[in-house]
């Protein structure tokens, strides 16, 4: 399957489903594999970065 057609069927599927777009981010920040540029390297330091900081809020309480 060629990159355009795989980021056509993620586009479609983005459409259907508006919360796959926060899977697929958080999908690739996890295994460590953004097929973005910089933007997508920064916003997924920062999604690791809330759900440390909500963890240890939610583990103060």
């Amino acid at each position: 399957m060629s990159r355009e057609e795989r980021e056509r069927l993620e586009a479609k599927e983005q459409r259907k489903n508006p919360g796959g777009i926060l899977n697929s981010a958080m999908t690739r920040a996890m295994t460590g594999s953004p097929d973005g540029g910089c933007l997508i390297h920064i916003l997924s330091l920062i999604m690791i970065i809330v759900a440390v900081l909500i963890v240890k809020a939610c583990s103060g309480c």
